[in-house]
């Protein structure tokens, strides 16, 4: 063999392993410190808003070395779903092909986001690691034809007549017969498809899903939840910011929350924006302080006046510790040392959370009444809505062990 075949030979495997399109990951000889997946739900209206997300995060990513610092992405191509992963290529970072994946089958099912999250964890086993989920979001509710005319500026919840009878996290456009349908997949069966304990951080970013009802269903899953009791605009995270504080040497999820704060409320023309960061290890007690109040009577409080998050007729996201603090006082039985067990409880719990002074319908957000989190109004009635609610971990916990509900 000649020296310029020797040269060739040398210089082709070194191609090959700075980086791959092949179906494994590439580990280097660096120990990897970290893995961040991003699960996001991006066919649909919110498509153009991921290209600049992925922008953005791999700016962010210039600051750490990719090989220590693992960011994956699955995402819809007009490919189809792949598991993507940020490598240096040619000195330049760009989002590279690690797996392929069914195209009949949507990013909503849960077996899809069973599997997505499984082969990110075993890509890279017992690393520390975080979950994004990006896309549409409506909480844990179970629309039933209710009319959800939406008003105002561009934000990334569904802006159609009449939402689909469905729920919680996707809204991805599946064809079926030649006809589109928007599609979610419900809240029980997405926290099924998460496993226990293997993120440090779930951060939603979605509409809404910073509900006492979304966050008690993800109580094992996370020791960090980070959500929206609002809507979000379109253009969701800014992630060149927020990112620095999450992948890393110097982690701190409230800076990252107040780095999406500052970005809304810094602009000249300010946009609405809410967040809280929670600690999950204290929801147990949020959990015994409301059973506590619940348990105290069945008179449901007076929702005029009551801060609502939502601009959907029809279904309210009530401020959690402001619903819980009336439904104390209607009923008459809970002491005052059971309010204050709520308050401390919420304290410890939701460690940050912040509000623009105007929401998403221009109305000012009471920050004496803003605990981060909101609530259904459970009316205990027979309809699909309550049939729905009933499936969940909050009402069972709160609702049925207080003996106000069956």
């Amino acid at each position: 063999m000649n020296l310029f075949k020797r040269y060739f030979i040398l210089f082709f495997i070194v191609l090959l392993v700075g980086c791959r399109h092949q179906e494994e990951p590439f580990n280097g000889n660096k120990e990897v410190r970290q893995m961040t997946l991003i699960y996001a739900v991006n066919n649909n209206n919110l498509s153009y808003d991921l290209k600049v997300n992925e922008d953005q995060m791999l700016k962010a990513m210039e600051n750490v070395d990719p090989e220590e610092y693992k960011l994956l992405l699955y995402k819809y191509t007009s490919d189809g779903y792949g598991l993507y992963e940020v490598c240096n290529v040619n000195g330049r970072l760009q989002f590279v092909l690690l797996k392929s994946y069914e195209k009949s089958i949507p990013a909503v099912s849960a077996d899809r986001i069973s599997n997505v999250i499984n082969d990110a964890l075993g890509a890279y086993p017992g690393v520390p690691s975080n979950l994004f989920f990006w896309g549409h979001g409506l909480g844990w509710i179970n629309p039933y034809k209710y009319s959800s005319t939406v008003i105002g500026k561009n934000a990334s919840s569904e802006s159609v007549e009449h939402l689909p009878e469905v729920y919680a996290f996707g809204g991805e456009y599946v064809e079926e017969d030649n006809v589109r349908n928007t599609v979610y997949i419900d809240l029980d069966q997405l926290a099924d498809a998460i496993p226990d304990g293997k993120f440090d951080m779930i951060w939603f970013d979605c509409c809404y899903m910073s509900c006492i009802e979304v966050a008690y269903q993800l109580r094992n899953k996370c020791n960090t939840y980070v959500a929206y009791p609002t809507e979000i605009m379109g253009e969701g995270l800014p992630y060149n910011l927020v990112f620095p504080h999450i992948i890393g040497y110097n982690v701190d999820r409230m800076e990252a929350a107040k780095a999406l704060y500052g970005y809304y409320t810094g602009k000249y023309s300010p946009d609405p924006v809410t967040v809280a960061v929670m600690d999950m290890e204290s929801i147990d007690g949020v959990a015994e302080a409301a059973k506590r109040i619940i348990a105290s009577g069945n008179i449901l409080p007076s929702i005029a006046g009551m801060q609502n998050y939502s601009r959907m007729k029809g279904v309210g996201y009530y401020d959690f510790g402001q619903y819980m603090r009336k439904y104390a006082d209607v009923n008459g039985k809970s002491s005052d040392a059971d309010v204050e067990q709520l308050n401390l409880a919420l304290k410890k719990f939701v460690i940050y959370s912040d509000a623009s002074e105007l929401d998403f319908r221009g109305y000012p957000i009471d920050k004496s009444n803003f605990s981060g989190l909101s609530v259904h109004n459970f009316a205990n009635v027979n309809s699909a809505m309550d049939d729905y609610y009933r499936k969940l971990d909050w009402y069972k916990y709160v609702w049925q062990k207080s003996g106000v509900a069956e």
